[in-house]
């Protein structure tokens, strides 16, 4: 709903001052270290590891809307002003024919715009950060939990929030559910073949199990220090699993098998990974394990689509150890 996106009874007139409340953010050396166990069986392609969990959302002013603009706050979630972040609008009439209009919100988190006549909506909500010594551009979240389309005269408020990790918009989760980008989270991509003694003599059995353990080692605007341990089985109708959903920042990946079978893993090399000081790198029988960062699609805020993440898919194989 454009026009109710406030969390406060205090009226910002200009649009300018929201302070609000701002929460300290803790160090990862602080933060208080959890775990979570998750069981994948053979038929399912994907795992959410945060669920519908999502961090508290900030407070903001109450803002009214002015006629023929588009304006809204931008906030993390400890309430500070994310500046930089950039709003893109199109606004359509009959015929087809679509005006785009652009803004970026200022030092307070602050954006206002004109929007042209039509029928308006956004193309663009994204923010460029620092993260793991690059720049990575990051999906922005309606504050109000939904985007929809409005008359350019009447004019239109939305705030939105930087978040770590998180669901996306329902309607596409809905019906691709295991599409990375329907997250706020990271993501990796396991895959492996099925076993056959000529041809794939390094593949998983039908009906055998791997276990991988995600262990933090720093994080993005976290509130805790999750560990995630999935144990996936091996089944006949998909030969790989999105993980998706993870808190943004850089992990320890281990594999393991039950008692008897040795596995490894092996990863892949793309160019934005190279950037983030990763390299191709297969395990060995004793050390099956390697470093994953949530690698960006890009390092620009004004490409990424709005209500969405903007996390590309790490690949990594998994196959039994043969000497």
């Amino acid at each position: 709903m454009l026009n109710a996106c406030s969390k406060k009874d205090k009226e910002s007139a200009g649009g300018e001052d929201d302070p609000g409340k701002i929460i300290p953010e803790i160090p990862f050396d602080q933060l208080p270290a959890s775990s979570t166990s998750l069981t994948v069986d053979g038929n399912t392609r994907y795992v959410n590891v945060m669920g519908n969990q999502r961090k508290q959302l900030p407070e903001f002013a109450n803002l009214q809307a002015k006629s023929n603009k588009v304006r809204g706050y931008v906030k993390d979630t400890y309430g500070r002003p994310v500046k930089n972040a950039s709003i893109g609008v199109r606004s359509s009439v009959v015929g087809g024919v679509s005006t785009p209009a652009y803004g970026v919100t200022n030092d307070k988190g602050y954006y206002e715009f004109e929007v042209p006549f039509g029928v308006a909506e956004f193309y663009n909500t994204g923010v460029a950060v620092d993260f793991e010594g690059n720049r990575a551009a990051l999906g922005l979240y309606p504050a109000d939990g939904e985007l929809s389309t409005w008359s350019g005269p009447s004019g239109a408020v939305e705030n939105f929030v930087l978040l770590p990790y998180g669901q996306g918009d329902p309607a596409e989760l809905a019906t691709e559910a295991w599409i990375p980008n329907n997250y706020f989270g990271g993501n990796m991509t396991l895959g492996w073949e099925i076993w056959d003694a000529t041809y794939s003599p390094d593949g998983l059995p039908l009906g055998s199990k791997f276990t991988i353990k995600l262990t933090p080692l720093s994080l993005f605007h976290a509130a805790e220090k999750k560990t995630f341990i999935i144990v996936k089985t091996v089944g006949n109708m998909h030969q790989s699993m999105e993980i998706v959903n993870l808190p943004l920042g850089k992990y320890k990946v281990e594999v393991s098998a039950p008692a008897g079978d040795a596995y490894l893993v092996e990863t892949f090399f793309n160019p934005r990974e190279g950037q983030y000081g990763l390299t191709p790198k297969t395990g060995t029988r004793h050390t099956p394990s390697y470093i994953h960062v949530t690698i960006p699609r890009t390092g620009n805020g004004n490409e990424v689509l709005p209500y969405r993440g903007d996390w590309q898919e790490v690949a990594v194989d998994v196959k039994k150890y043969s000497s």
